[in-house]
């Protein structure tokens, strides 16, 4: 680009609120997440959708926006709610926890079930060097990054039976639908299938609700 046709252009950025090296981190995120896209197509991992949409940074966030693509999404899907937390005491394990966005999940009960002391959530700088993304932008592709394994990843054994799974590619301005099935081949191809854990994630009793019982 010449540097008249650039200047002219980043004044029309500036109009917008918009910096260049902010919108250069955006191209190098946009760029980053189609070559995840095609990494999975090249390896067998299939999805059945890809919409670009404005930055979300959060599952609720996701949910109103995904309803403007309601007619060309039309099946029913799931939105993954991806938790990366850690053990507050003891050996200090890490689990990336993927379950419904709808669930409010019992830590406690899930604590009892994975054999592990209290867990809290990853702080942002940890959350970096484990698995290079920040809070708002975790997903399940993540875990390509843990190359050393410190994270257990953890699935919602309710997720198996969806017909369609939304995970974010390394980006939150993108989402990818995808069956199940094809998030087990994802597990393969990083060498994570056998030590994923399956599990049942339960949600949270309102409180008194079991005095209400009683």
């Amino acid at each position: 680009m010449e540097i008249r046709e650039k200047r002219k252009y980043l004044d029309l950025l500036g109009k917008e609120g918009i910096t260049e090296s902010s919108f250069e981190r955006r191209m190098e995120q946009i760029i980053k997440a189609k070559t995840f896209c095609c990494y999975l197509e090249e390896h067998g991992v299939h999805y059945d959708r890809c919409i670009k949409h404005r930055k979300v940074n959060g599952c609720d966030e996701s949910s109103l926006y995904y309803q403007r693509f309601q007619e060309y999404l039309q099946d029913e899907y799931v939105i993954c709610k991806n938790l990366l937390v850690r053990e507050r005491k003891g050996e200090r394990r890490k689990f990336l926890l993927v379950t419904d966005s709808r669930k409010q999940l019992d830590l406690k009960a899930l604590k009892d079930t994975l054999g592990c002391s209290k867990l809290e959530f990853v702080q942002e700088e940890e959350m970096k060097s484990l698995i290079h993304t920040t809070p708002g932008n975790v997903s399940l592709f993540n875990m390509m990054y843990d190359k050393d394994k410190q994270v257990t990843l953890v699935f919602d054994q309710d997720l198996l039976q969806a017909k369609s799974l939304a995970f974010h590619p390394l980006y939150n301005e993108m989402s990818l639908f995808l069956q199940p099935k094809e998030c087990l081949k994802f597990m393969k191809l990083i060498h994570r299938e056998s030590d994923t854990e399956f599990v049942p994630m339960c949600e949270k009793m309102e409180k008194g609700y079991e005095k209400r019982l009683v």
